[in-house]
This record gives structure tokens, C-alpha cells and sequence, in this order.
């Protein structure tokens, strides 16, 4: 059963909740509803490939068809969908890659994409030919100019500076998605309060008080537009840095087109222990 937590800090939002919201269940219903429509959950897989070879060869690991795998979120947009670096260089998430971070025989390169909705139990292939990808925070968030995935569906965005007294919303899982994929998602929505700087787009915020699995987050600034009916603005997305976590905001702006790493061919050698991919 999908659970919806709110936490409340600030007179602001109180006056703001009971004035004009009338937090009831219903409302909780429907903020839960736009949370998920607005994000889907994406599992990124890599191998390793031997380039001392000269036919291209690639590892997985124990006997398994990838090296290692991460999951983390994907935030729609009308243009396309955000996404961090977790999804974009996974080997950088896993400490399986560790022993092979300054190889320069053992590169890191993507194989499988998928990804779910919310909803969904059952992941589906990630579209990855014919998308461009933007980098719009270095090795930090990035965004997908892909409109037919999600049929232009998404949050619209804030791109504006100054004060944001917006939502933090944490999407948790019981346990890591790696041991179970298909489990159920709860959020944590916290009242966070931010100052957005020209020229700066990363901001360091404390870990939510949970025992739970963080699978991603994002900041919403939400727009109260008649009784009864809130209309959420995607302003930042959350990204772990060097054990940390900061809201990176996103930009209007384009910078430079981001190519992901990608298998090309050849045949993928599954490998049962590091010393055994070390001695091919």
C-alpha cells in the first residue's frame, strides 16, 4: 500500500495548509496523484569492456548479464524528462566498480535501460536511440529532449531566482530496489525553504528523517490556483554527492549535448569473481 507522509515546518505553511488547503484525505489523494504522475523509477545496467582486446568483449558479473545496476528516478517535463547522474554513469553509484575506478584496461559502458511507473511492478525497455541529452549540471542532473516517452506529460517548471518556499518530496522504498525491483514506493514531503542564487545551482539540504531507502527526490513549489486545486512546478531534483544530498535546481538553459557510453557489439563474457576478469 503506497503511503503518503507530510511533515510540516514553518507557521507559513500551516496558515497556508489549513487556509486555504484544508489538508483532508482527500487532498492528500490528490497530491499523492500528481506526485506520481510527475516521476517514474529508472534501472540503469553496465558492463565492463576489455580494451586491450581487439574483437570488443564485455563482463558482467557472477554469472550475470550487467556488472552492476542502479535505480533511481526520472522527473517528466512536457520537453522531455530529467534525470541525475546515478542514471547517466551508474559505475560512479556502485561499489562493485571501485577495484577498476583507475583501469584504464576495464572501461564502464552502458548495456539494458527500464524503467516503471509508480504504479507499475513491471519494468519496461529504456528508450535510449535518437535522444538528446543535455548536460545541465556537471555530472549532476541532466535532461532527455524526448516528447514522445511520456506524451509531453509532465510537471511545467520554475526556472526563476529568489525565495522558493517549496516541497521537498523523498521517494523511499522498504528496501534497496537492487534486492526488490518491483516493491512498492512511499514519499516523505517536507516544507523547504530556498533561496535560488543566479550563476549558482546546487544546494546542500539535510537527509530526511527515515529508516527507509532513498530512491530519488525532487522540489516542487506548489501554486494554488482555485479552492481545492494546486497546480506543483518542478524546481530542483535531488542528487547524492560524496555522501550528502543537495537539491540541484533546473535550468532553461542548454549546455552542452551529454553522450552516454554504450556497448557497440561483441559478445559479453560473464565473469564469476574480480580476480577472474582481472586475469583475462
Amino acid at each position: 500500500m503506497r503511503r503518503l507522509l507530510i511533515v510540516i515546518v514553518g507557521n507559513f505553511f500551516i496558515s497556508f495548509l489549513y487556509g486555504q488547503l484544508m489538508f483532508t484525505a482527500q487532498n492528500q489523494l490528490l497530491i499523492e496523484e500528481a506526485i506520481k504522475d510527475g516521476f517514474f523509477v529508472i534501472r540503469r545496467c553496465y558492463q565492463l569492456q576489455d580494451t586491450a582486446e581487439k574483437t570488443p568483449t564485455y563482463f558482467g558479473w557472477n554469472n550475470l548479464p550487467y556488472f552492476g545496476e542502479t535505480y533511481t528516478i526520472g522527473i517528466k517535463i512536457p520537453e522531455g524528462y530529467y534525470f541525475t547522474d546515478k542514471a547517466f554513469r551508474p559505475w560512479m553509484y556502485d561499489g562493485k566498480f571501485a577495484d577498476y575506478a583507475g583501469s584504464s584496461r576495464y572501461v564502464p559502458v552502458l548495456s539494458a535501460g527500464s524503467y516503471r511507473l509508480p504504479e507499475d511492478t513491471v519494468y519496461q525497455v529504456f528508450p535510449d536511440s535518437g535522444i538528446v541529452i543535455k548536460e545541465m549540471s556537471t555530472h549532476r542532473v541532466y535532461v532527455a529532449q524526448d516528447t514522445a516517452l511520456f506524451g509531453q506529460k509532465g510537471f511545467s517548471v520554475d526556472y526563476t531566482d529568489g525565495v522558493k518556499k517549496g516541497w521537498l518530496v523523498w521517494v523511499v522504498s522498504d528496501k534497496p530496489l537492487e534486492e526488490q525491483p518491483n516493491q512498492s514506493l512511499s514519499y516523505l514531503i517536507y516544507r523547504t525553504e530556498l533561496t535560488f542564487e543566479p550563476e549558482r545551482d546546487w544546494y546542500e539540504i539535510r537527509d530526511p528523517a527515515t529508516s527507509q531507502h532513498i530512491v530519488g527526490g525532487f522540489y516542487l513549489l506548489p501554486q494554488v490556483t482555485a479552492i481545492g486545486h494546486i497546480v506543483f512546478h518542478l524546481i530542483g531534483t535531488v542528487h547524492p554527492e560524496k555522501g550528502k544530498w543537495q537539491v540541484v535546481r533546473v535550468s532553461h538553459s542548454t549546455h552542452i549535448n551529454a553522450t552516454q557510453p554504450h556497448a557497440t557489439g561483441g559478445s559479453l563474457t560473464p565473469i564469476n569473481s574480480r580476480r577472474n576478469s582481472r586475469n583475462q
